[in-house]
């Protein structure tokens, strides 16, 4: 099979795949209407959600392909957190990343310091200890590309919150990085919960 078309069928894969998971993060509650961006690196290419674009909604339009390795015209297209996903890749062995705004897991965030260590055991088993980091500005800035990137990078975590923010998400797999996402936010909603209750029952 000639490289163009097999290319080709990698691509429609990925790009299905995204959808499909904009889809189940938007069902989870792990991101509101416009907010999150979903990332899938191939070879040399991003192919990244779109600016503005719903999660829960989109098709294949939604994306955009973009280079790893510089800037080009369709970075206007690219979410708003491109510089960070690109800063990952380059940093990174990551293969996919997904960036979304779990409500308990960022709730933690404005609490605990500088980390995160789940107490229920899939949390123990998958998640494991979560760092936190703070920005001053966390929305797509170059100090969130470059302190998250080296905390990938230093730690060799697959997942990080930003204060005040919400979770970054990196895997060899977009379905992996899916399931992180999920249970990290199952693991904070225990935590929430345990800890709310026990300083309710607890005298």
């Amino acid at each position: 099979m000639p490289y163009k078309k097999l290319k080709n069928i990698f691509v429609e894969r990925i790009i299905e795949d995204i959808i499909f998971s904009g889809q189940v993060l938007y069902k989870e509650n792990l991101v509101n209407s416009h907010a999150g961006n979903i990332s899938v690196r191939f070879e040399d290419d991003i192919y990244i959600t779109k600016t503005g674009a719903m999660l829960g909604y989109l098709n294949k339009d939604s994306i955009v392909e973009v280079p790893v390795s510089f800037e080009s015209e369709a970075d206007k297209e690219a979410s708003s957190e491109l510089i960070v996903h690109r800063e990952i890749y380059r940093k990174t062995n990551a293969k996919a990343i997904i960036h979304a705004h779990p409500v308990y897991a960022t709730s933690l965030t404005f609490f605990l310091k500088d980390k995160f260590v789940p107490i229920d055991n899939e949390g123990n088993l998958f998640v494991g200890e979560v760092p936190i980091i703070e920005v001053e500005n966390p929305s797509g800035s170059k100090e969130l590309a470059d302190i998250l990137s080296d905390t990938f990078k230093n730690t060799g975590k697959s997942i990080v919150l930003v204060k005040k923010h919400g979770s970054f998400v990196i895997s060899d797999t977009l379905n992996y990085a899916l399931k992180l996402t999920s249970d990290l936010e199952f693991c904070a909603k225990v935590y929430y919960l345990v800890k709310s209750g026990h300083n309710l029952l607890i005298p």
